[in-house]
């Protein structure tokens, strides 16, 4: 007898029963398993391309609120989006959906960001702060050239791109860079 649809989607409703440690590492060969059984802190995978890194992060994540610990004390840091999208579906059809959601799982860039426009009014920002890529970053120093009235040769947007970075990377602000300039492009670029 065909099933009622209002009755198929309380069924599809229904939580599923959550897999057991052993089905989580039942799939895995012995490193992975390594990986996924290591309950010492953080866990740091490297590996090449193609070597499991996404699933052995997944099956950990799911090992990890199989064994009790709650969704929402996990983050899940991977390098690219799409690694951050396949891993997020692999954790939902290990353990659902609802779980994944709770979990942090993205890139660096991502969850930083998250953490900024939930938690930036601590620090002075709005949550309506905006990233800027580095095709945004050339447009404002090319302005900032422009309006400064600057040689682009001698200024060149890509060398002051990368002296900005190199003065946020010792974390030294506008006045520190120009204090610590060694020549008159160090200190204009200040």
């Amino acid at each position: 007898m065909p099933r009622k649809p209002a009755a198929a989607a309380a069924e599809a409703a229904k939580p599923a029963t959550p897999p057991t440690t052993e089905a989580i590492l039942a799939a895995l060969n012995p490193p992975q398993r390594e990986a996924v059984e290591h309950v010492d802190g953080p866990l740091l995978i490297l590996a090449g391309a193609g070597s499991g890194k996404t699933r052995v992060l997944a099956h950990r994540v799911a090992h990890l609120v199989a064994s009790g610990v709650p969704p929402y004390r996990i983050v899940a840091v991977t390098f690219t989006n799409k690694a951050a999208g396949e891993m997020r579906d692999r954790i939902a059809g290990l353990i659902g959906p609802e779980a994944t959601r709770e979990a942090t799982i993205g890139t660096f860039h991502s969850i930083c960001a998250r953490i900024l426009r939930r938690e930036g009014d601590r620090i002075g920002l709005t949550s309506s702060f905006t990233i800027y890529d580095r095709a945004d970053q050339l447009a404002v120093i090319k302005e900032a050239i422009r309006r400064l009235d600057l040689d682009d040769k001698r200024f060149a947007p890509s060398a002051l791109l990368a002296f900005i970075g190199q003065r946020k990377d010792e974390l030294a602000d506008p006045a520190t860079a120009k204090r610590q300039a060694d020549n008159f492009w160090e200190e204009t670029a200040a």
